[in-house]
């Protein structure tokens, strides 16, 4: 059963990459040729999404499991079908490296309850340092639970985020190619929701659907470009919430709101229809 008491469940794993790694991580959220930084190891620079990768890792990850290790494994009898990223944060403490070895651990920080039959929203920390113990990134992932809730828990708290009225300050285009999901899933997330047909059926998609980390990749990539070109070292932190679903082939448009100096806002809605892919979003970089 799932309740306040499952905060401080946690597991422990180690993650390798390379360059390689890197680069194929970056294809994957759409790096073009003209972004030589990112597809070329010659003075090669990571985009900071790339700190999400152990979250739902499989490849590179130590001790292996096919599909990704989450601490919510030790809640006894959780149901865990249809469960839904709701939202996430990344924070970077140091840039990340081209290639690396770091210690991960997973920890399940906040359990709220969203009432009875409404489920209950779990929060995981997943914090990776370097060999020399000093942490690099840490990322906090909002997941809903379907199945649990009405156990008298704290209720979730409201975003503090809110998107201006006004016209974005920015804006900036893209389109997901048909195989973004296949391409994406190279990188660890191999949940097949992602590649299967059938599957994907039946869990009500006409398709396989795009990651939602997927998404913030793209977003990152291009907020990089638009608020501190060539030098995504300077980003300190990324946060969303995930709207809708993206299909392999949506266009969309990232809106941006510099509100303060290194800080904005952002949004990603789909051209077809406006609806959001990423919305309550927020950067911040060092100025």
């Amino acid at each position: 059963m799932l309740d306040e008491s499952a905060v401080g469940l946690s597991i422990e794993q180690k993650f390798t990459y390379t360059w390689r790694d890197l680069i194929l991580y970056h294809l994957s959220v759409g790096a073009k040729q003209e972004e030589l930084e990112y597809v070329y190891e010659k003075d090669l620079k990571a985009i900071p999404t790339f700190g999400v990768i152990p979250c739902a890792g499989t490849f590179g990850m130590e001790p292996y499991e096919p599909q990704p290790m989450m601490p919510t494994k030790k809640i006894e009898g959780l149901r865990t079908d249809g469960t839904l990223h709701m939202d996430h944060k990344l924070v970077i403490h140091k840039p990340i490296p081209v290639e690396g070895t770091f210690s991960i651990q997973k920890v399940i920080s906040a359990v709220y309850d969203r009432g009875e039959g409404k489920g209950a929203k779990i929060n995981v920390d997943i914090i990776a340092k370097d060999q020399d113990g000093d942490p690099v990134f840490t990322n906090t992932m909002g997941y809903l639970n379907r199945w649990s809730g009405g156990f008298g828990g704290s209720k979730v708290p409201h975003s503090k985020i809110g998107i201006p009225e006004r016209k974005p300050d920015a804006v900036k285009q893209d389109c997901y190619p048909e195989n973004a999901p296949l391409l994406y899933r190279l990188t660890g997330d191999t949940y097949p929701l992602h590649a299967d047909p059938q599957f994907a059926k039946k869990c009500g998609f006409e398709k396989p659907i795009v990651h939602g980390l997927c998404s913030l990749g793209y977003a990152c990539r291009m907020l990089a470009a638009l608020l501190f070109p060539g030098e995504p070292e300077r980003m300190v932190s990324i946060e969303t919430q995930f709207r809708s679903v993206a299909m392999p082939g949506d266009a969309f448009t990232l809106q941006v709101w510099k509100e303060m100096p290194g800080e904005a806002l952002f949004r990603m809605v789909k051209d077809l229809d406006g609806k959001a892919i990423l919305d309550y979003g927020k950067v911040c970089w060092k100025e």
